[in-house]
């Protein structure tokens, strides 16, 4: 089954208490705007609709501020889900729920993290159709890491050192914009994480240098690319997505959310769920990719 073509999406209502309590709201003292923040999340929620995506919508959990990043409460790869840790103990929790949904109502085969010590949050494994990447040094640990490798045996597995990175997550500032298509963020510590992964890599990407964070926070959905719209990417990464995306795209806007840590991937966890566990493969032609800097080592030291 090709990469990156999914069937259902989890995904969870915004708390009120996310407005003051949640674990990215220190920098906004004031709160964010909740009432736009869910609008924000209702968009999203119809754009993943118009992907032809199936929706588990699960109610929100005031004693969770947190929730509705489900993200970083699991990792799903075809018809296995791994329940992370989260490296926040507030959000722990959290998983409870989404392992109930995993198991029992979409009945995939759901893997335990055995070891007392691991940390692992769904924001740090990056799946490229090909292989995984996990970023290792903030919320998820080595033993993390090692959980995603045992669950995963079917792909290559590459740990990269992201505790000098000052994003959060590995996903903050890599993501998959297309087959074998990486976006990236600006910026020295990022670039310092690209050559590690460069180094460590067993296949070859096409790198879209964007200018700005949240100008990399994208989802690729079934041939659908979800973006943030003009005035928060900003005019020189719109018109790199309209210069070199060739397929649909759906622009969201994440004010309120982007505020508290919040992406757009962050708020759904995407499931390939079929009958039969079959291996997810990227089935990427080169002549798609004519736009694209080539992924090579050597191109950072230019």
């Amino acid at each position: 089954m090709a990469a990156f073509n999914y069937n259902f999406a989890i995904i969870c209502r915004v708390p009120n208490a996310l407005k003051n309590r949640s674990v990215g709201s220190d920098h906004y003292p004031d709160g964010i705007d909740i009432e736009k923040a869910k609008q924000e999340y209702e968009t999203i929620r119809e754009v993943l609709k118009n992907c032809d995506i199936n929706i588990i919508e699960l109610v929100e959990d005031e004693s969770y501020p947190d929730c509705c990043f489900v993200d970083d409460t699991a990792v799903v790869i075809g018809n296995t889900a791994l329940i992370a840790r989260p490296g926040h103990t507030s959000r722990q929790g959290e998983v409870g729920e989404i392992r109930k949904v995993l198991k029992g109502d979409l009945r995939m085969n759901v893997v335990e993290i055995q070891n007392a010590k691991a940390t692992l949050d769904g924001g740090d494994v990056l799946f490229t159709g090909k292989e995984i990447f996990v970023g290792v040094g903030k919320r998820t640990n080595d033993f993390g890491a090692q959980a995603v490798a045992e669950a995963f045996p079917e792909y290559a597995v590459s740990k990269v050192n992201f505790a000098k990175c000052e994003a959060l997550h590995l996903k903050d500032v890599f993501n998959m914009a297309g087959r074998n298509v990486m976006a990236v963020a600006p910026g020295p510590d990022v670039q310092a994480v690209l050559r590690q992964m460069q180094d460590v890599a067993d296949y070859p990407y096409h790198v879209m240098q964007m200018d700005s964070r949240m100008a990399t926070d994208m989802l690729y959905v079934n041939g659908h690319l979800i973006h943030h719209v003009r005035n928060e990417m900003g005019d020189k990464s719109y018109g790199t997505l309209d210069e070199k995306i060739l397929w649909p795209r759906h622009h969201v806007q994440m004010t309120e959310l982007a505020k508290v840590g919040g992406t757009i991937g962050s708020l759904a966890i995407l499931i390939t769920r079929t009958r039969t566990p079959k291996r997810i493969i990227s089935n990427i032609q080169d002549d798609d990719l004519g736009y694209f800097t080539m992924w090579r080592r050597s191109e950072q030291h230019n």
